[in-house]
């Protein structure tokens, strides 16, 4: 039964699944989930976005054959990516011979954010699979396959750099340095492919988007991490994850616990979440204190939680086998039923799993010009949904441009289109430059109030 508690699991989420994608047609988050598929999506049309460092390049090539179904193939994606991440998680945990592995697993698929942004087009899933497939190949002595599959994850997220340094550590500290060059492969390799663009064999380095000491949207408090790490997991779990640190540091120090618990999992996942609570706090590499970051390392918190499960079971109630199994019952209904109360933490499935407010807003701001029968006209604009609303390829020069190019770039019969969050935030375009701009005529004004945040869409034609 132990054997099989995976593939039942396995059964259980690919029926959530489906009948998620099926009654929901929400995209994780309107901005960058949406921005990621579109550079799938369109890749194939403008080659050099295969290897623009914000989007991932790695994601990018991966992904692309299912963004060409739409967003929903994004979905598809991302949902057999996590369903082979709570296979491996669930095999590295065997192999590290910690009891009670499929518990480990179905704290991954019932960890709130985890299962909401598997439906979007984020790079986090993606990331985590590489992480727990590159640990459990380290685990089943395929030293090459490991070394390789880490090597690519700066090429899924930034934060791949953190785990290149973490394994070639471990290979340091095992003597296994012939492994160590093999680390270097995604970045040779994408060097390589990449001169071909971008005619510089650095820009693996030189095109890091991330790379300033300084952030558009400000810093945060040291323990902001801590704090949503709660969002992340939800309670149950958190608390669990709270006693699996002090528990694997307690092992630790008694030399009592796996040497890739110790040197992977838990030191891999520490400096991830130290690096992210100095970048938000100091305001640096362009951080947004997001909590989503965190998706990329969940099956490392699934592990640990693992051992907070273990440790307030089997080792409090280590005689006591009526007492360990109903508190082990009790704990895993928790667990279970949390994404479905009503706990800030858990899962808002009209809010996380629907389009928002600003995405139906921006379908309305579609119809609207969709009504003028003009279809010659460019569009301008910042928001990336909008090229959904008005199906288009956002990337078409001829059909859209940057909201900062309107200046120079806008034609008469061009079409403008402002809100007030990409324009403001990401290109510093207040409403009152353009009303007051004789050049543009206002065609449209549409306001919404979304839980105390206003919403507001504004169309213009240059004349």
């Amino acid at each position: 039964m132990k054997n099989y508690s995976i593939y039942i699991l396995l059964f259980i989420y690919a029926i959530l699944a489906t009948l998620t994608i099926v009654f929901f047609d929400g995209t994780g988050d309107a901005g960058d989930s949406v921005h990621h598929y579109q550079f799938a999506r369109y890749a194939p049309y403008h080659v050099e976005l295969f290897f623009d460092h914000w989007a991932k390049p790695f994601f990018v090539l991966l992904s692309s054959p299912f963004a060409q179904f739409g967003f929903v193939g994004m979905k598809v994606f991302n949902v057999l990516v996590t369903f082979f991440t709570l296979f491996f998680t669930f095999k590295t945990l065997q192999k590290l011979k910690i009891s009670n592995a499929i518990v480990g697993a179905i704290f991954l698929l019932f960890s709130p954010l985890c299962f909401v942004l598997t439906f979007s087009g984020l790079t986090g899933p993606l990331f985590g699979l590489f992480l727990i497939v590159g640990l459990y190949a380290l685990l089943d002595g395929k030293l090459i396959l490991s070394s390789v599959l880490i090597s690519f994850l700066p090429f899924i997220r930034s934060e791949g750099l953190i785990f290149l340094v973490i394994f070639g550590l471990y290979f340091l500290l095992k003597k296994q340095w012939k492994f160590i060059p093999l680390l270097l492969v995604g970045h040779v390799t994408y060097m390589f492919l990449g001169y071909f663009v971008h005619k510089d064999f650095f820009w693996v380095f030189n095109k890091i988007p991330y790379a300033k000491l300084s952030s558009t949207y400000g810093q945060g408090k040291m323990f902001h991490f801590v704090e949503q790490m709660n969002y992340v997991i939800g309670v149950p779990i958190y608390i669990l994850f709270g006693l699996g640190v002090i528990s694997i540091v307690w092992k630790s120090i008694k030399k009592n616990v796996a040497f890739e618990v110790r040197s992977i999992v838990f030191l891999g996942f520490l400096s991830f979440f130290i690096a992210h609570t100095l970048f938000w706090y100091f305001g640096i590499f362009n951080s947004m204190g997001l909590n989503r970051v965190l998706i990329g390392v969940a099956p490392f918190i699934a592990i640990i939680a693992l051992f907070g499960y273990n440790f307030a079971t089997e080792e409090i109630f280590k005689n006591k086998k009526s007492l360990r199994l109903i508190f082990q019952g009790l704990l895993l209904f928790y667990v279970l039923i949390f994404p479905f109360t009503s706990n800030p933490a858990a899962i808002n499935w009209e809010k996380d799993l629907k389009l928002s407010k600003d995405q139906k807003t921006a379908v309305l701001v579609a119809d609207f010009i969709a009504s003028r029968e003009n279809f010659e006209q460019k569009y301008f604009f910042a928001h990336p949904y909008l090229g959904e609303a008005l199906k288009i390829d956002y990337f078409d020069e001829n059909k859209r441009q940057s909201l900062i190019n309107y200046k120079s770039a806008m034609q008469s019969g061009d079409i403008l289109i402002w809100e007030n969050w990409f324009a403001v935030v990401e290109h510093r375009i207040i409403k009152e430059e353009l009303d007051s701009n004789e050049e543009l005529e206002c065609l449209y004004n549409y306001n919404v109030w979304d839980e105390g945040r206003e919403i507001h869409y504004a169309v213009y034609e240059k004349k």
